[in-house]
């Protein structure tokens, strides 16, 4: 039995039972736990079978969206160690941040128009494939008229084995489709800053909308910031992280080495390479330089590891 004793004192919240059995945790066989729904920076959101409780974390944790925490004496009070985490280099020279944590698939969400880039579906990516997180990408804005080109440049994704979803979120063609893949899963979704995450969002859980607004009005912060996400139970099942828009994204933890095994398309070359370390930049006798000047790789995507590989 849990007795919340909270400071500061907030109402508990009790949302739909059937809502808040998609938020809940795993049983881990560590007694009382919780996972974190919602942070707003210095404090935190837990979806508990009580309810969902706000907690300020301890001063030398940080618990992000999808943490699982353990209760003691009532109180939310460590979290457990991750299975995954989705992370990114921070400002600051050397530093990572978390994102997410514990999820099942990384949604990367991009759209046609000028909101396109390509380049940051690799990014996420390698992110997602370093920490074990698979991948899964989505075309949104498909109404417009640049949609012919952008499902081709998504297809190559497709080819290489990723799931690719194109949709509209403003006629909700292909949102079908998009639910039944979320199923029974933790998803969070990633992408640069207008390309309708929200939006698609508000389809798959009708009324999230002002779940999200609260978020925003307790952080008294915009749309951009980096701190505040939320998870959002799906009511076909299954939850999803929505986090604000991004403009750059570097993979933390991720070793110039490392770049190209987990980079979409040519891990099947890397065993061509006469050097064990090969970056694959100007090193004699490069398997993947010799896949793009034979045209087996597009020198596109070999420019997009080279920029990637670049800012780390």
């Amino acid at each position: 039995m849990i007795v919340f004793l909270l400071y500061p004192p907030v109402s508990k919240e009790h949302p739909p039972e059937h809502l808040l059995n998609e938020l809940l945790p795993p049983e881990t066989g560590n007694g009382d736990t919780g996972r974190v729904i919602a942070n707003f920076g210095q404090s935190v959101k837990i979806a508990t079978k009580q309810g969902v409780v706000k907690w300020k974390p301890p001063h030398r944790e940080s618990w992000v969206v999808g943490d699982i925490i353990r209760f003691v004496d009532g109180r939310p009070k460590t979290s457990l160690p991750r299975q995954n985490e989705l992370s990114r280099m921070s400002g600051r020279k050397g530093a990572s941040q978390a994102l997410a944590a514990n999820i099942d698939w990384l949604v990367i969400v991009t759209a046609c128009g000028e909101s396109f880039k390509p380049g940051l579906i690799d990014r996420f990516i390698v992110a997602s494939s370093h920490a074990g997180i698979k991948s899964m990408i989505v075309l949104n804005k498909i109404d417009l008229e640049n949609a012919p080109e952008c499902k081709t440049q998504v297809g190559e994704y497709k080819a290489l084995g990723f799931p690719v979803y194109y949709l509209s979120a403003l006629t909700g063609e292909g949102i079908d489709v998009f639910t039944e893949a979320l199923k029974n899963s933790i998803s969070s979704m990633a992408g640069h800053s207008g390309v309708g995450k929200t939006s698609i969002i508000n389809l798959l859980a009708p009324g999230s909308e002002r779940m999200v607004g609260e978020i925003h009005k307790e952080t008294q912060r915009g749309r951009h910031t980096t701190t505040n996400a939320l998870m959002i139970a799906l009511p076909s099942g299954g939850a999803i992280i929505d986090s604000p828009g991004i403009r750059m994204f570097s993979p933390a933890g991720v070793g110039r080495s490392e770049v190209a095994a987990h980079f979409p398309g040519f891990r099947k070359w890397l065993t061509g390479c006469k050097f064990r370390d090969c970056l694959h930049v100007t090193e004699p006798d490069c398997s993947i330089r010799d896949a793009v000047n034979d045209g087996s790789i597009d020198p596109d995507r070999y420019s997009s590891y080279l920029r990637l590989l670049e800012s780390i």
